[in-house]
C-alpha cells in the first residue's frame, strides 16, 4: 500500500525544493561570475628577459658561501657579493639591472685581487660573470650587421687580389688583353664604388665561371699562364666572397638561441660542480650549435670560453739562472802549441779553461735562447828566428754564443759567433849576441823593440788562431747534443704522446729575458680545458708547473675505464704502463694492500666519468664511480666516492694528508640503512689505499753525465689548478769515469 504524503509534507518539500533550485541558480551565477573573473584576471606569461631562465634559478652552490674567517672589510665584501648574486640568480631584474649587477660584481673581482683567501672563489665567480656577460652580448647581437661586415671583408680581399693581379698584368707586354679579359678594371671599379650589388655579383659570377672553364682554352701555354699563383689567388677570393653572398637569414631565431645558451650554462654548471665527461661533451654541443645559428655573431661568447674553458691546462715556467745551474759546466784543455808566426818557429804549452752557460732571448713564438761560452786561453811559448828567441806568455780572453731555437717539435740552431782577445806579454829574449859583454844587451833591446813593434799585428794572428780552433768545436759539440734533443723529443716523446692519444691540440712556447714560457692544452672534441690562472714566480723559485684538472681528467678518459672490471692490482699495472708508454722508461707505482685470505679488490667501474680528479680549496679530490667485489664479502653496487687530498711542505719533506671520504650511491637504495653499512665498508677501504704519506721533498733526475737534486718547496691546489714549485737550492753532481762502466739494469723510478 502506498501511503500518501501529507498536504504540509509536500508544501515544505516545495518550499525546500524552490529554496534548492534558487541556492543551485546563485552558485552556478557565483561559479561562472569567479571563473570569468579568473580568466580575465589572467595575464599573459611575461617573457623571459636577458638572463632570466638561461642562468640557474638558484645561486650555485660552490658560490653560496666565500671562505670562512673574513672580517672587517672582507666580512662586508662577503655579504655584497652575496646580495649581488641574489638579485642576479634569484630575483627577475630588467635587462638594464642584470648589466647593473654584473658591473658591480666585475668590480668586486676587481678589488678582491691579490687576497689569496679569495682567491679560489673569486675565480669561480669570475668564470660565471664572465659567460652572463658573453650570454647577455650574444641575445643582443645584430647579426645582419655582423654578415655585413663579413661581407665587407670579403670584398677587401678581392679587391687585394685584383689589384695585384692587374700590376702583375700591367708589366707584361700583352697584360692588357687579360685585364680586358678578367674584366678586372670593371672588378676593381665596383668594389670601391658598389654602385650595384647585382653588377658585382655578375662580374664575379662572370669571373667564377672563365676560372673553371681555363682547361677549355686551346692553347697549352694560355691555359698553363691562367694557373699562375696571381691568377688562383683572385680564384678562390672570389668563390669566399660569392659563398658567402648566398642568401641567408639575416634573423636569427631567438627561441633557438635561448634555448642552446641555456643549455650550454647549464652544462656548464654541472661541468664546474661534478667535472663530468657528459657535461663537457654537451657543453661543446651546444656551442657548437650556436655557432651554426649565429654565423660570425658568436665572438663575446667564444673569447669568454676561451679564456675560461678552451684554455690551456698544463703550464711551465722556467727561469735563466735555473738553466745556468742546470748545464753549467766548466772543461779544461792542455796541449802542445807549435805554430808558425810572421817567420817565427813557435812552440810551447797552452791551457784552455770554459765555461758553458745560457742566456734568454725575447719571443712570442719559440723558446729562443743563446747557449754561452766563455774561457781563457794562458799560453807559454817561444817563438824562434835566426835571429832571436822571444818567449812569451799569453793570455786571450775567449767570448762566444749559439743561437737555439725550439718550436715544441724542433731545437734549431744558428752558426756559432766567438770572438777572442788577445793579450801577449813578452818575458824574455835570447839572441846570437848573448854571452858577448855589452853586445848581449843592445841585441835582446832590439828583439823587445821589434817584437814590440809586430806585437799588434802577431796578437790579431793568436787570436784567429784561437777562433779556427774554439769556434768549429763550438759548433760541432753543441749541434751534436741538439740532434739527440731533437731525436729524443721530435722522434721519440711527441710520437708517444700522439700514439697514446696524448699529444696537445694546442701548444705556445715563448721566452724573455729572464723566463721560458710552456703552454699546452689537452682537449679533445667534446672536451673541456682550463682557466687562465695568475701565473707568477718569485725570486726563490726556478720552476713553476701548473696542471689543470681538465688535463688529469682529459687524460684519464685515454684509459677507457668505462664500465669495466679490474683488481686494483691490475688497475695500478694499467697506470704504470700508461706513464711508461709515454716517459719511455720503467716506472714503479706505490700498490694498496692485498688482504691475504680475500685477495684483491674488484672495482667495477660505471659506464661513464670512472675516474675524475677536482681540484678546489687546497684540495685535490679524487672521485670513484665504482662499486666493489671482494671474496667473502657481499658486493657494493656503484658509489660516487670522494677521496680529499690535501698536500703541504714542510723543509724537506712533503706531507699528503687524506681527508674524511664520501660515498654515496649513484641508484638510492630502498633502505637507509643498508647504504649507511656500504659507506663504511668503502671508507675502510679507500682509508686502507690511501693511507697519510710523508714523502721527501727532494726529487732526484738523471741527465747525460749529471745528476740533479731539485727541491720541491710548495705545492698548492686552488682553482682547479695544482701547481708545484721548485726552489733554488739546485745540486748538480757531474759523473765522471774515465773507465767503462759495466752495463746498468733497467732505470726504474719510484713514484708513490
Amino acid at each position: 500500500m502506498l501511503l500518501k504524503e501529507s498536504n504540509r509534507t509536500r508544501k515544505n518539500q516545495k518550499y525546500f525544493g524552490v529554496l534548492g533550485l534558487a541556492v543551485l541558480g546563485l552558485a552556478s551565477l557565483a561559479l561562472v561570475v569567479t571563473t570569468t573573473m579568473a580568466v580575465e584576471d589572467k595575464k599573459p606569461e611575461k617573457a623571459d628577459v636577458g638572463l632570466q631562465g638561461i642562468l640557474p634559478p638558484e645561486v650555485p652552490e660552490d658560490l653560496s658561501e666565500a671562505p670562512e674567517g673574513l672580517e672587517g672589510k672582507w666580512a662586508t665584501w662577503d655579504q655584497q657579493v652575496g646580495d649581488l648574486l641574489a638579485k642576479l640568480y634569484e630575483s627577475d631584474q630588467t635587462l638594464d639591472q642584470q648589466k647593473q649587477t654584473l658591473k658591480a660584481l666585475q668590480t668586486k673581482i676587481k678589488d678582491a685581487q691579490g687576497q689569496a683567501v679569495l682567491a679560489d672563489y673569486t675565480g669561480r665567480l669570475q668564470r660565471r660573470v664572465e659567460i652572463a656577460d658573453a650570454v647577455l652580448k650574444t641575445l643582443e647581437v645584430d647579426v645582419a650587421a655582423v654578415k655585413a661586415a663579413q661581407l665587407k671583408s670579403q670584398q677587401n680581399k678581392v679587391a687585394k687580389a685584383a689589384a695585384a693581379l692587374k700590376k702583375y698584368l700591367d708589366s707584361m707586354d700583352n697584360g692588357n688583353s687579360w685585364v680586358d679579359y678578367l674584366q678586372l678594371n670593371d672588378l676593381q671599379k665596383e668594389l670601391k664604388n658598389s654602385y650595384s650589388e647585382v653588377e658585382l655579383m655578375d662580374l664575379l659570377k662572370s669571373l667564377k665561371k672563365k676560372f673553371e672553364e681555363r682547361g677549355a682554352l686551346t692553347d697549352a701555354e694560355q691555359r698553363k699562364f691562367f694557373n699562375r699563383p696571381q691568377f688562383q689567388n683572385l680564384e678562390k677570393t672570389v668563390r669566399a666572397l660569392l659563398a658567402d653572398s648566398k642568401p641567408g637569414a639575416t634573423k636569427i631565431d631567438a627561441g633557438k638561441v635561448r634555448t642552446q645558451l641555456t643549455t650550454l650554462v647549464s652544462n656548464l654548471e654541472e661541468y664546474e660542480a661534478t667535472q663530468s665527461n657528459k657535461n663537457a661533451f654537451e657543453a661543446r654541443k651546444a656551442y657548437a650549435l650556436l655557432r651554426q645559428e649565429l654565423a660570425g655573431g658568436l665572438e663575446p661568447l667564444t673569447t669568454a670560453l676561451r679564456n675560461n674553458y678552451f684554455n690551456y691546462n698544463l703550464r711551465v715556467m722556467v727561469a735563466e739562472d735555473f738553466i745556468n745551474r742546470l748545464i753549467h759546466d766548466s772543461t779544461c784543455e792542455t796541449g802542445p802549441v807549435v805554430d808558425c808566426i810572421l817567420g817565427a818557429y813557435v812552440t810551447g804549452n797552452q791551457a784552455t779553461t770554459t765555461e758553458i752557460g745560457v742566456d734568454f732571448k725575447p719571443s712570442d713564438s719559440t723558446l729562443r735562447f743563446d747557449l754561452t761560452l766563455n774561457g781563457v786561453t794562458n799560453s807559454e811559448t817561444s817563438g824562434t828566428t835566426s835571429q832571436a828567441t822571444i818567449y812569451t806568455s799569453g793570455h786571450h780572453q775567449i767570448w762566444g754564443t749559439k743561437e737555439i731555437n725550439f718550436d715544441g717539435d724542433l731545437f734549431v740552431t744558428q752558426p756559432a759567433w766567438v770572438e777572442v782577445a788577445a793579450n801577449n806579454t813578452t818575458v824574455g829574449a835570447s839572441t846570437k849576441l848573448d854571452g858577448i859583454p855589452l853586445l848581449a844587451g843592445i841585441g835582446r833591446n832590439m828583439a823587445y823593440r821589434r817584437t814590440a813593434e809586430l806585437k799588434g799585428e802577431a796578437e790579431a794572428i793568436a787570436a784567429q788562431r784561437v777562433r779556427d780552433r774554439v769556434r768549429p768545436r763550438f759548433d760541432e759539440e753543441v749541434d751534436e747534443r741538439i740532434g739527440r734533443a731533437n731525436e729524443e723529443v721530435g722522434g721519440k716523446l711527441n710520437k708517444r704522446l700522439q700514439d697514446n692519444g696524448l699529444f696537445p691540440t694546442a701548444r705556445s712556447f715563448a721566452s724573455t729575458d729572464t723566463h721560458l714560457y710552456i703552454r699546452t692544452r689537452l682537449m679533445d672534441t667534446g672536451e673541456l680545458a682550463a682557466n687562465s690562472p695568475p701565473l707568477t714566480i718569485t725570486p726563490d723559485e726556478s720552476v713553476v708547473v701548473q696542471l689543470h684538472e681538465s688535463v688529469m681528467n682529459n687524460s684519464l678518459s685515454r684509459m677507457n675505464l668505462e664500465g669495466r672490471k679490474i683488481t686494483d692490482q691490475d688497475l695500478i699495472t694499467e697506470f704504470e704502463k700508461s706513464i711508461e708508454d709515454v716517459l719511455g722508461r720503467k716506472v714503479k707505482l706505490e700498490r694498496p694492500p692485498v688482504d691475504p685470505d680475500k685477495g684483491p679488490n674488484i672495482l667495477a667501474f660505471d659506464d661513464h666519468d670512472p675516474i675524475r680528479v677536482q681540484i678546489t680549496d687546497n684540495t685535490l679530490n679524487l672521485i670513484l664511480r665504482c662499486g666493489f667485489e671482494q671474496q667473502g664479502e657481499t658486493a657494493v653496487p656503484t658509489q660516487i666516492i670522494t677521496v680529499p687530498l690535501q698536500f703541504k711542505v714542510d723543509g724537506d719533506k712533503i706531507y699528503i694528508t687524506r681527508g674524511d671520504v664520501k660515498s654515496s650511491a649513484v641508484v638510492r637504495p630502498e633502505r637507509i640503512a643498508s647504504q649507511i653499512a656500504r659507506a663504511g665498508v668503502v671508507r675502510s677501504k679507500m682509508e686502507k689505499a690511501f693511507p697519510d704519506r710523508v714523502e721527501d721533498s727532494q726529487i732526484k733526475a738523471k741527465l747525460e753525465n749529471r745528476t740533479v737534486y731539485l727541491d720541491i718547496t710548495g705545492i698548492k691546489a686552488n682553482d682547479g689548478w695544482l701547481t708545484i714549485t721548485v726552489g733554488n737550492d739546485l745540486t748538480v753532481e757531474k759523473n765522471e769515469s774515465k773507465l767503462p762502466l759495466p752495463p746498468e739494469p733497467a732505470e726504474t723510478a719510484s713514484v708513490k
